[in-house]
């Protein structure tokens, strides 16, 4: 259920770039209360594993590894992460490979 509740509100951040460009400068822990008082139930531990799980999974699916060489890091490079999570992989996955992730 929280990971759902991690990818819907990352999803919520490719919906509205307006709140993507507001939040992204925040620090962990105010994205985190306010994507509570948004609504979205999770904990800081459970988003994070999500965020990894996901990134992951992206790797695989790609047919990288998750190291260092992972190609998608290089599209971090002057971007904040939580932007990074938004543009580069959650809205780099269909919702067919998001069902996929949270199935697993």
């Amino acid at each position: 259920m929280a990971r759902t509740e991690v990818v819907n509100f990352l999803q919520a951040l490719v919906r509205q770039p307006e709140l993507q460009t507001k939040l992204k400068t925040f620090p962990k822990p105010e994205v985190l209360a306010y994507a509570e008082q948004a609504g979205y139930k999770f904990t800081e531990q459970e988003f994070d594993d999500t965020v990894w799980g996901i990134e992951i999974f992206l790797a695989n699916k790609l047919g990288e590894n998750f190291d260092l060489t992972f190609s998608l890091w290089e599209t971090m490079w002057g971007k904040y992460y939580l932007e990074y999570l938004a543009v580069n992989v959650i809205d780099s996955l269909s919702q067919q490979e998001i069902d996929e992730f949270l199935n697993q």
